[in-house]
């Protein structure tokens, strides 16, 4: 039996669905393995903690943990039972029992009810030489902390302003056409604005005349506007 902090002896089963699943590609898409072993598909007590497996894998998944079980029973024994239960993890036919004895759960010539969780690089972390089948999947469920809720989601994050709204009149003023003031300007009509040029000279040479000082780029242009 591997202990922890060994590797864990490689193996390729098949499984419910005659599939092979190969112990090196296990921690391809997960961090962490669980891999359990239990004496017969169909027996009571295994059907208890398949099914407590079945229940916890969508929060595993989660935490990045996947679940893979080992037994010697026949594989249409096992096909069965994982229909049967719905099983929505490996369950793996372990005929020749070489698995079973090489991580140390063959008792005679029986699949020992144990477990092992292994990391990505195929390192125990954690083993079971016994469990209790109702609590044991609950049990390994709480080795794994729950992803942090502290982030939000992508789609709200793109929702949310980055600053707060501008007021409705600065954002109406924003899209009005720049050429809007020159519109109204020539709307007045040239003798108008002809009138009030002349008028403001006035201003300026009475002001002068009276002693105000009037700066260079003033003076410049009411001497345009004289000529």
């Amino acid at each position: 039996m591997p202990a922890v902090g060994e590797l864990g002896p490689d193996f390729a089963l098949y499984n419910q669905d005659q599939h092979i699943v190969q112990f090196g590609r296990l921690q391809a898409d997960a961090d962490f393995v669980v891999i359990y072993f239990f004496p017969q598909a169909g027996a009571p007590g295994c059907a208890r903690e398949a099914i407590g497996f079945r229940d916890v894998v969508p929060e595993l998944l989660k935490r990045r943990v996947r679940v893979v079980g080992i037994t010697a029973s026949p594989a249409a024994e096992i096909t069965a039972f994982a229909k049967e239960h719905s099983l929505n993890f490996d369950v793996l036919c372990d005929a020749s029992r070489r698995t079973s004895e090489e991580w140390g759960a063959l008792r005679s010539e029986n699949t020992a009810r144990m477990t092992f969780i292994v990391n990505p690089k195929g390192v125990v972390t954690h083993a079971f030489p016994r469990v209790d089948v109702w609590k044991h999947p609950a049990e390994v469920l709480n080795l794994f902390p729950a992803p942090s809720g502290g982030e939000q989601p992508a789609a709200q994050v793109a929702a949310a302003p980055a600053s707060p709204a501008a007021p409705a009149v600065t954002a109406a003023a924003a899209s009005a056409p720049a050429t809007a003031p020159a519109t109204v300007g020539h709307s007045a009509g040239p003798d108008l604005v002809a009138e009030a040029a002349r008028a403001v000279l006035k201003l300026l040479l009475m002001h002068k005349q009276s002693g105000g000082a009037i700066p260079p780029d003033v003076s410049e242009l009411v001497a345009q506007l004289g000529r």
